[in-house]
């Protein structure tokens, strides 16, 4: 019943037939993850990119598992090496997006106007702050970026797979259906 009960937001999500939306909705449980992680790190002292190297290899590990079950029904194990290095270049993508950030006036500009006035009465390094929007900033295009390279370069197996059970599935259909007549 408690199994029944926790693998019924799965079910609810494989009802979604577009993989992209499923991974969107996946994408946004891992992606406040590691946000969040990544917010604890740089609170408690670490450079940015020391702090999205340790949010990303640990959110990689929680995010192996539920995009490749989730988003594109795979349990194999195999292929955690392809979601690395795709988390990897991402990663890269990442640091030099949030350092051409850093380099922009963009942070300055943002934290100037009249609706974010109350952050400088805040007990926080704006410095910091700054990362931490950046990587607000950089979340959706990356996910995209992720999704894609997941589909094409990790998940690709299981697609194919996909497809020659169900050719087989509709040679087996077709077989009983001469059998029957």
């Amino acid at each position: 019943m408690i199994k029944r009960l926790l693998l019924l937001p799965i079910h609810l999500l494989w009802k979604i037939e577009n993989k992209f939306l499923r991974f969107l909705f996946v994408g946004g449980i891992n992606t406040a993850f590691g946000y969040f992680l990544f917010i604890f790190l740089i609170w408690i002292g670490l450079h940015y990119t020391i702090a999205l190297l340790v949010s990303q290899i640990i959110g990689v590990l929680f995010n192996y598992k539920t995009t490749g079950y989730i988003v594109f029904q795979n349990k194999s194990n195999k292929l955690l090496v392809k979601f690395f290095l795709v988390y990897g270049a991402v990663y890269l993508i990442n640091v030099i997006e949030l350092f051409f950030l850093k380099q922009s006036p963009l942070y300055e500009i943002i934290l100037s106007t009249d609706c974010f006035s109350f952050i400088h009465n805040l007990p926080i390094d704006t410095r910091k702050l700054g990362n931490v929007m950046g990587q607000a900033i950089v979340i959706l295009p990356n996910a995209v970026i992720t999704f894609f390279l997941n589909k094409i370069f990790v998940f690709k197996e299981a697609k194919i797979q996909e497809e020659v059970l169900d050719a087989i599935d509709i040679l087996i259909e077709e077989a009983e259906e001469v059998e029957n007549n």
